[in-house]
Order: structure tokens, then sequence, then C-alpha cells
């Protein structure tokens, strides 16, 4: 029995001596990765916010290169329309030619 109870005794305290390293072996990571952070941020250099100057929509018209701008739109509906108008006078036209000559 006192075998048994010194094997588990020093069981427990192999655990608890794996249990302390593993902590302490955290610890030290935790520390080196708040150092390597630490390093990043001084390395790293400081960002200024450059304010850039509101401009009324004057100035942004008169600061263009642009010489001219031309802007075009087409009707379509209108331009078919004339056409067709112009189809079916030609067409009476015709017909009243051939009315008259025949």
């Amino acid at each position: 029995m006192a075998v048994v109870n010194k094997r588990q005794a020093d069981k427990k305290a192999l655990a608890e001596k794996k249990a302390q390293a593993d902590k302490k072996a955290l610890a030290e990571k935790k520390a080196q990765a708040e150092k390597k952070a630490l390093a990043e941020k001084k390395a790293q250099p400081e960002k200024k916010v450059i304010a850039m100057p509101k401009l009324d929509s004057k100035q942004k018209r008169d600061s263009r290169t642009e010489l001219l701008t031309v802007s075009v739109s087409l009707n379509t509906g209108k331009i078919v329309g004339i056409v067709a108008v112009g189809i079916i006078a030609s067409a009476f036209l015709v017909s009243a030619m051939v009315f008259i000559a025949g």
C-alpha cells in the first residue's frame, strides 16, 4: 500500500510541476507577444490626418482643365415618326403623279 501511495504522490507532484511549467511558458509567450506588439507599434510611423480644403462648386468648376463638354441626346421616337411621315407623303405624291400621268 505504501508503494501505491508513493506512486500516486509522485504522479501528483509530476502533474503539478508540469502545470507550473506550462503556466510559466504561457506567461513567457504572452510577454514576448506584448514586447513584439509594442516594438511593431513603435516602428510604425505616426499617421497624420491631412484635412482637404473644402472647395465649393464654383471653385471646382473653375479648376477643371476641360475646354468644352458637349452632351448629345437622341430621341429615336421623333426620328422614326418624321421618317414615317416622309415615306407616306412620298408614296402619296408618287401615286398622285401616276394618276395624273395615266
